[in-house]
């Protein structure tokens, strides 16, 4: 007759198996550590390569090493930027995220489901904590 495993049993088994494989990412981290520190440093000389020759690529029969731009932009003054979206009607320049956070404090606050034209999802996942983590 096979054995009755209970909850106990399922959560010692995910946390042994937990801290299995936390053990093997770290080995596997410091493995590829001198890996990756040389690729950074490669691509780093590349870089300076191509910035020397003032171009954007250097083709060789192995490979084309390129330069690319990344761009980002951070609000600096959040009422500043709102004004001015509003005032010149470039609403295409915002987003519209939900901050959760806000909507909970709404909802906990007027009592109310949801405020207009949103949906909810929730989902539920189950977590496992040793009693140390507690």
């Amino acid at each position: 007759m096979e054995k009755q495993i209970t909850a106990a049993d399922r959560i010692k088994k995910v946390l042994e198996l937990r801290a299995i494989v936390d053990s093997a990412k770290r080995g596997f981290d410091d493995l590829v550590k001198p890996y990756l520190e040389d690729i950074e440093y490669n691509e780093n000389m590349l870089g300076a390569e191509i910035n020397r020759l003032g171009g954007q690529s250097i083709k060789t029969v192995y490979g084309t090493a390129y330069r690319t731009t990344v761009t980002s932009f951070r609000v600096a003054d959040r009422q500043v930027w709102l004004d001015w979206v509003f005032a010149n009607k470039a609403r295409d320049m915002l987003t519209t995220h939900v901050a959760k956070d806000a909507i909970k404090d709404y909802q906990e606050r007027t009592g109310a489901t949801l405020p207009p034209g949103l949906n909810m999802t929730q989902i539920h996942r189950t977590g496992v904590r040793s009693p140390s983590d507690g």
